[in-house]
């Protein structure tokens, strides 16, 4: 019971796949192997995605799988046909297609996932199906994946799995610099000893990176520009604390190589959500593996965090008034 709880309060640095595609990649990203060599072995993918191919023929040392499982829609026939059939249809036979893409028999954590509008609601047969799961032993996790879920909502997803003799153990969040919003989630969710994750860490097409700004359009790269001025000049509140704080944790930390995409992944971590990073990148393949070990061993100081919040503030009120 107390690994339990001390995996469910921990944050740690994960791998997100939903940015890899066959027709863009032929291999794994090398950003991946870096990753896994350097101790990240958390691996998110989407339920029978793209990214299994590669995975499949890439998994040489055994990651840590966590599977985000949509739900079929049922098309509103799922409360008159028979249960075992709605749950297989919906949720097992896609978890099971993806094992056995995977080449698995054990995933660690199964989630239940919705990209859909509205409040997060799941019908009773996905929870009976992925208890099954779980009492089979096909996971020793559960999680809950969607936009617009809340406290209430989470619990009464806690009630629901608890109701059937498993536990909640993770939420997924969307949480950068510029998407604060689950914030308070992460709070209450911690609150009650539950892990979160956060996807989409750098915020939109990367920009709360510090990466992309209107002093260096082309992150450094010998390229066109991906963005126009009048996109990064509202951001650069955020954009400069971002540079200040790289400048005080290189002198404070001793480590020259500090670059801002580490620091938007320490404000995450500094918030109690566990970043899923991308790696498809090689920039951030390095800000991601640099996060771990001993080169990863500093943290932001509560000055440090208040003064990107400040910055994220100011960038929010621009926003909204532009």
């Amino acid at each position: 019971q107390k690994l339990i709880q001390k995996q469910r309060s921990a944050t740690e640095l994960g791998i997100c796949t939903r940015e890899w595609h066959p027709e863009i990649f032929d291999d794994v990203p090398q950003g991946y192997r870096d990753a896994l060599e350097s101790g990240i072995d958390l691996v998110d993918v989407l339920a029978n995605s793209d990214a299994l191919k590669l995975l499949a023929d890439a998994t040489k040392s055994q990651p840590r799988f966590c599977v985000r499982v949509a739900p079929k829609p049922t098309l509103g026939i799922g409360y008159v046909l028979n249960k075992n059939l709605v749950m297989h249809l919906t949720v097992l036979s896609p978890l099971q297609q993806t094992m056995k893409r995977l080449n698995v028999g054990y995933i660690e954590t199964l989630t239940i996932h919705s990209d859909g509008q509205g409040r997060m609601h799941f019908p009773f047969w996905v929870y009976d199906a992925v208890v099954e799961a779980y009492q089979k032993g096909l996971c020793s996790r559960i999680g809950i994946s969607h936009p617009n879920a809340d406290i209430k909502t989470v619990m009464q997803a806690k009630q629901e799995l608890e109701k059937r003799g498993a536990t909640l153990s993770c939420v997924f969040v969307n949480l950068s610099l510029l998407e604060r919003e689950a914030l308070q989630l992460v709070q209450d969710c911690r609150a009650e000893g539950l892990q979160v994750f956060a996807t989409n860490v750098l915020g939109p097409d990367e920009l709360a990176s510090g990466r992309y700004t209107a002093a260096n359009p082309t992150g450094g790269e010998i390229s066109v520009p991906r963005f126009t001025l009048s996109q990064l000049m509202p951001l650069r509140p955020l954009h400069q604390a971002l540079e200040d704080v790289v400048k005080g944790l290189r002198i404070r930390a001793e480590k020259p190589e500090i670059n801002t995409t580490q620091v938007a992944l320490q404000w995450v971590v500094s918030k109690g959500a566990s970043p899923l990073c991308d790696v498809t990148t090689e920039a951030n393949a390095k800000a991601v593996t640099a996060c771990t070990g001993e080169d990863g061993n500093w943290k932001l100081t509560p000055d440090e965090e208040a003064m990107l919040d400040a910055a994220a503030d100011e960038v929010a009120k621009s926003r909204r008034r532009w």
